[in-house]
């Protein structure tokens, strides 16, 4: 029986709004730990809900220590971002050993010492775990993706519709892919591209546009094989950092050959169209 780490962590950070995210807006919204988790969600059409379907389907033991979801706004205080965070990572350490993990991020919290939350966390994350286990992580469409994020998360499954309506299926893409990578079948790993961009993709609109075209174009390559996951990110362009903007990443099978550099140059060429169509 696998043993599967899961959690939500998600906030859209404003940088340009004077009002900090402290750890008193995260309570007032959605804040679930523990037991309380299973309760809320249990049964949903959401990220978490297709998690606990794929642990009932294949068997997983689920520790599941914290879901928190703020409302847009300023940069997370550090104290949020130690004790939510903290919240994960201690379960990490203190439930050893763990098979593999399953998070569900935003991809554009921007901590008051750390630009990158996300990829911060991971970071983290990975090293109380190590290289080997297998680190899913879904995301929203609007994230600014970091090489860090890609590098420390096996695969990044970015939603495909906006407004956002896909969570459940996104979460049971990666729940299915974790179970491959748990049993050996695929050694994931994740590629990124950017361009020198702070708006692309018609904004992450989905309907129609370059964004729709680069997510259908994906897909095709997840259907033939090539690729685990293609995910396309318009990213969030309030986020006054470094690394904001567009990126496309692709998760590759690390079994094959040559999938690194073919994932890389699927990843250049759809962010050189996104360039293109700015």
């Amino acid at each position: 029986m696998k043993r599967v780490l899961t959690g939500r962590f998600m906030h859209e950070t404003n940088t340009f709004s004077i009002q900090k995210t402290e750890m008193a807006l995260w309570r007032r919204r959605d804040f679930h730990r523990d037991n309380e988790i299973p309760a809320a969600f249990r049964g949903t059409r959401s990220a978490l809900g297709a998690t606990f379907e794929a642990a009932d389907k294949y068997g997983w033991t689920l520790i599941h220590p914290i879901s928190a979801n703020a409302n847009p706004s300023g940069t997370v205080t550090d104290e949020a971002f130690e004790q939510i965070g903290g919240m994960m990572l201690e379960a990490a350490e203190r439930q050893k050993p763990i098979d593999g993990v399953l998070l569900h991020l935003h991809g554009a919290m921007v901590v008051d010492s750390y630009e990158d939350g996300e990829g911060e966390l991971l970071a983290r994350l990975r090293r109380v775990l190590g290289p080997d286990v297998p680190v899913v992580v879904t995301l929203d469409l609007h994230a600014n993706v970091t090489q860090q994020m890609a590098d420390n998360a096996s695969a990044l499954i970015a939603f495909r519709t906006y407004p956002h309506i896909d969570q459940y299926e996104r979460a049971w893409q990666g729940a299915e892919l974790l179970q491959r990578s748990m049993s050996g079948e695929v050694k994931p790993k994740t590629v990124i591209a950017r361009r020198p961009m702070i708006y692309g993709l018609d904004r992450g609109r989905t309907q129609k546009g370059p964004m729709a075209e680069l997510i259908a174009k994906g897909e095709q390559l997840e259907n033939s094989g090539e690729a685990l996951v293609v995910s396309v990110c318009a990213g969030f362009s309030r986020a006054n950092i470094r690394d904001v903007g567009p990126s496309v990443t692709v998760t590759v099978d690390m079994a094959r050959g040559d999938a690194r550099s073919h994932g890389q140059a699927v990843a250049d060429e759809y962010m050189e169209y996104a360039w293109e169509t700015r």
